[in-house]
């Protein structure tokens, strides 16, 4: 919102502030100053007078010839903005030639469109330099103003800060009308009173088109705005004035003299003032005549209905539409103009009326023969809600922590435009809200108005006194700082992606639209489906590395899936989840030691893991996962609790699914429900236990078993031995496994260790000699379980 000095003083008689002084105010009230310009980088510092002494007409525009001192220069025109023979106009001088419009570095075109009277109270010389005299030092402040306060979409509205914040006395431009005794027969209706509360038009005659006046030219310049001629110019300057939209429509345009207010139809289509034609809908509202539409509402006039130079009665319009509507439509067609920037924040309900009689008013103080209709066409209300609210002056104190007099409070109210309701002392201040400030609701709003008025500044500052409590940290959250760190220790890269995957993807492995949760609006077609698993994303984030040409990597993702629910109140459940890809080898393949990923790195990862939350690895049953939809069936796994719940389940991802995704190698993956698994943890106190200082003895068994054993039967059985005869075994643990010559066909070898290992004494070979060939004996009462020692042929 662009505001000049000399604009604010015709507001504000008393101003004597320096503009550096009203931007500082202004900073401190809440607004951003984004410019200060002075008046000298608008308008042409060659700016002159001349006469217009002759005028050859024309079949599309007139040639007038300027005196200016001995030299004189024929200008193309259009024919209505020429003024009378010996009328001084003002120039700018360019070179040897000139031009009709004011602005610095102004281009010469071929035709000028109208020229600029100079005002009767200037008494200067033809070629005389007269910028210190129509321009002087003026200065241009260019302020943002925030979504919530449409009010300073204007010249009075910003006028009512300055004069808050610099306890000055301001004055509105009043607005006598004189009217003509004549009825107009125009008829307003609004069919959808939803998007338009309320509509009034009024009809005004014997016009004729010609250029504003100098000083409404100058203004329009200075705000930013482009004079075009004194109907339209004077709409715009009244919408910056008060910040209600006003719209001039060419009475003659209009078909039987109706207006109507609705909502577009579908196909419908508009040429709009700027000559582009706009395809309509539904969903959007149009001011219409008996016909068609003339009008998109908040936006933009019609081509066919604008204000020409031949136009002689204009329809003035001033409404309220929705500003939700407005910002909708103005996206839709991609036209954002002053209008709909002011109708989006919201307009003032009780200045609708003002605006148009300002309006009218000037009509007929630039052209007094103009009639303006006696009757006002109205449909709807312009209603002003204007809430009371109160509150006690020692809260306000206590909520800004300084001392403000209860006089002061009252000022700046008032001076912002609030009714004081209570008396002067009352300590309980109560006021009426202005129809303006829709946005002060409560009384903590007052409270803000009253604290950026008279200066935050003035809150002293302190350290607050408050007890330290540190507080703790969600468990989860350390947990998730710990195993984040726990993975990137074994080398793994953390592969962050979106949680949203694609159709396709969905339909490769196989998962039943029953099971997925759709997006409503989805970005595009990769990201429609909320995922239901973290192998989803893995696979997209191997197929993109491995086309790169990157190998021996590992890496992992924590976040969040989704899945649907029985719970009718709840349908939907989130879930974190751990997600590891290892693929390659763990060390660069020049090295002589072979360290190519298998399906035990992958069993050792989850053992890690489990080892690392503090859960017994005892009371994990690992299983084969058998026939599934992600790995291959020989080479993968699960990890179940024993309540039942599966925690683990990873494998070798089936050639299949990697075909399909378009990525080749043997890469193992790993789905972890870390959520799940920490859930499952008891919170126990921790107990000091005294480090075991006897030395341990390691002794190693080699079965022989069948190719479907698994290690895990074996294990059982060897700690459930153990345990029945009470035999303190440390550990079990797989070390080798054969399958292939010198066996019989069908069976493999599982080569063990067991470590022993007691609390009270050293242990003696000949004690855990005893104790292996008890161990021995329940092995061999296993019908398919066989000492490798017994095998006929040896090994």
């Amino acid at each position: 919102m662009k505001v000049s000095y000399s604009i604010l003083k015709r507001f504000l008689p008393d101003l004597n502030y320096t503009v550096e002084k009203i931007a500082e105010t202004l900073t401190s009230q809440g607004f951003v100053i984004e410019n200060i310009t002075n008046a000298a980088d608008v308008f042409s510092p060659t700016l002159t007078s001349g006469t217009i002494v002759k005028r050859k007409s024309g079949i599309v525009y007139d040639v007038c010839t300027i005196q200016m001192k001995e030299h004189q220069y024929d200008i193309k025109c259009e024919k209505w903005g020429i003024p009378e023979i010996g009328k001084r106009v003002i120039l700018n001088l360019i070179g040897n030639s000139i031009s009709t419009q004011p602005l610095l570095n102004q281009r010469i075109p071929e035709k000028e469109e109208f020229f600029i009277e100079l005002p009767d109270t200037l008494k200067v010389e033809e070629g005389e330099a007269i910028f210190p005299q129509i321009i002087g030092d003026d200065w241009v402040l260019d302020v943002e103003i925030t979504a919530n306060r449409g009010d300073c979409m204007s010249i009075i509205g910003l006028v009512r800060e300055i004069a808050a914040g610099l306890d000055l006395d301001y004055q509105i431009p009043p607005h006598q009308l004189t009217v003509d005794e004549i009825n107009s027969n125009y008829q307003v209706s609004i069919n959808d009173q939803d998007l338009c509360s309320f509509y009034s038009g009024r009809l005004a005659k014997n016009f004729k088109i010609k250029p504003s006046p100098w000083w409404i030219v100058r203004e329009l310049y200075l705000l930013g705005q482009r004079p075009i001629n004194q109907v339209v110019d004077v709409t715009n300057l009244v919408m910056m004035e008060t910040g209600q939209p006003l719209h001039a429509f060419n009475a003659s345009g209009l078909s039987d003299q109706t207006i109507i207010v609705r909502r577009a139809k579908n196909n419908e289509s508009l040429v709009t003032l700027d000559g582009v034609e706009r395809k309509l809908n539904n969903n959007m509202l149009v001011i219409a005549d008996a016909k068609r539409p003339v009008a998109i509402a908040g936006i933009m006039g019609g081509y066919e209905s604008e204000v020409s130079p031949d136009t002689q009665e204009v329809f003035l319009e001033a409404a309220i539409f929705v500003g939700s509507q407005v910002r909708k439509t103005a996206r839709e067609l991609g036209l954002r103009t002053e209008a709909s920037a002011r109708f989006e924040r919201g307009v003032d309900p009780g200045s609708v009326l003002y605006a148009s009689q300002r309006a009218l008013s000037l009509f007929k103080e630039i052209d007094p023969s103009i009639k303006i209709l006696k009757d006002w066409v109205v449909d709807g209300e312009a209603v002003a809600p204007e809430p009371e609210i109160e509150f006690s002056c020692s809260w306000v104190e206590e909520i800004m922590d300084c001392k403000i007099p209860l006089e002061k409070m009252q000022t700046i109210l008032t001076k912002l435009g609030f009714v004081l309701l209570s008396q002067p002392n009352d300590s309980v201040i109560k006021v009426k809200i202005p129809s303006w400030r829709s946005d002060v609701q409560q009384p903590i709003d007052c409270v803000e108005e009253i604290g950026r008025i008279f200066g935050y500044d003035h809150i002293q500052s302190q350290i607050p006194s408050f007890p330290f409590d540190p507080g703790n940290s969600c468990r989860e959250l350390l947990w998730e700082g710990v195993l984040r760190g726990f993975l990137r220790s074994k080398g793994l890269k953390e592969c962050v992606s979106l949680s949203l995957t694609s159709q396709t993807n969905c339909d490769l492995l196989g998962i039943p639209d029953t099971d997925v949760i759709r997006v409503m609006n989805p970005l595009s077609q990769d990201h429609v489906i909320l995922r239901p698993n973290l192998i989803i994303s893995a696979l997209d984030t191997l197929r993109i590395n491995i086309a790169r040409g990157r190998e021996n990597f590992g890496f992992f993702e924590y976040g969040e899936v989704f899945s649907r629910t029985n719970n009718s109140n709840n349908p939907y459940k989130e879930e974190r989840r751990l997600v590891v890809v290892l693929s390659g080898f763990s060390y660069p393949a020049y090295w002589q030691q072979i360290s190519q990923v298998d399906i035990f790195s992958l069993k050792g990862f989850a053992e890690s893991l489990v080892d690392l939350v503090g859960y017994p690895l005892q009371m994990v049953n690992w299983q084969p996962l058998g026939e599934n939809t992600y790995f291959d069936s020989n080479l993968s796994f699960c990890g179940i609790l024993k309540n039942g719940v599966e925690i683990f389940r990873g494998g070798l991802i089936d050639k299949t699914i990697s075909d399909a995704f378009g990525f080749w190698g043997e890469h193992y993956c790993l789905e972890v429900a870390w959520q799940k698994l920490l859930h499952q943890l008891e919170l126990k106190d921790f107990q000091i236990q005294e480090i075991n200082r006897y030395p341990s003895i390691r002794r190693d068994i080699s079965i022989v078993v069948n190719q479907n054993q698994v290690w895990k039967n074996v294990e059982s059985l060897v700690l459930k031995v153990a345990s029945s005869h009470n035999l303190p075994i440390e550990k079990v643990e797989l070390f080798d496994s054969y399958q292939g010559k010198h066996l019989p066909p069908g069976k493999k070898t599982f080569s063990y260790s067991m470590v022993f290992r007691s609390a009270q004494k050293t242990l003696t070979d000949n004690e855990v000699d005893e104790w292996v060939n008890i161990i021995k004996a329940a092995i061999k009462k296993e019908p398919e379980i066989l000492l490798r020692e017994e095998l006929t042929g040896g090994f």
